[in-house]
């Protein structure tokens, strides 16, 4: 807020990301390939992505942020990484809106598939919750996390296909699988699915249901198992 742009930044960021990519990646080394259309393509990668990261990254910060109200009133600790979540989810709101306005304007058509997209939407709430509910006891246990957390997400931005399209490389479906099991990738291949018509898989969407339930539930009870030690 100590900006002339202000919260514009939260949709100038992904922007300039996308415009950046495009020309390294589209242009440059023309990674491009089996992608028709790439603007497209690495919008909805690179929105979809941000999401989970900076929900996941609020979450890290949100105890050790807070050691002053944890002091001073009694409450239930897991209300800190889920507001981090939630702001962050209100945050993209008006980022899905530039999203689509971008897929729209680079030439692809509205589609029934579009319903979709919010119960995607809701799906990733929930696993970035349960990442955010890890990360917050994590770094409260070790504050090299936070130091951690931006390589994690670095690999995880490369192995996830947010800028090339996985099947275009591959040489096998084994090696697929590699992706598949991968939660990021999952979500970003059903969306791109939902909103451009590409191919999806029932197998990518299991693995992400299977690790967001995984990641919610063991997540809040990892996290409630150190209750007491927040702001010790």
């Amino acid at each position: 807020m100590n900006t002339v742009l202000g919260n514009a930044w939260h949709l100038l960021n992904p922007a300039l990301a996308i415009a950046v990519y495009y020309l390294i990646f589209g242009v440059i080394l023309e990674t491009d390939r089996g992608v028709d259309n790439f603007i497209a393509f690495l919008a909805v990668g690179v929105f979809v992505f941000q999401f989970t990261q900076k929900a996941t990254t609020a979450g890290s910060n949100s105890i050790v942020g807070n050691y002053g109200l944890l002091r001073s009133i009694s409450f239930p600790r897991a209300l800190l990484p889920i507001s981090s979540v939630i702001t962050e989810t209100l945050a993209f709101v008006p980022m899905l809106a530039v999203m689509l306005a971008t897929v729209l304007i680079s030439g692809a058509q509205p589609r029934l598939s579009w319903l979709a997209i919010i119960p995607l939407c809701v799906v990733q709430l929930l696993m970035n919750t349960g990442a955010a509910l890890i990360a917050a006891r994590a770094t409260n246990a070790f504050r090299d996390v936070r130091n951690l957390l931006p390589f994690i997400f670095r690999l995880l931005f490369y192995g996830s296909g947010v800028l090339f399209s996985v099947d275009a490389y591959l040489s096998s479906d084994a090696l697929r699988w590699l992706f598949v099991l991968n939660p990021v990738f999952d979500i970003i291949e059903l969306q791109r699915w939902a909103i451009l018509g590409y191919d999806g898989s029932v197998n990518e969407l299991i693995s992400l249901l299977v690790w967001t339930a995984t990641l919610l539930v063991g997540g809040f009870v990892w996290f409630r198992r150190a209750e007491a030690t927040y702001g010790a």
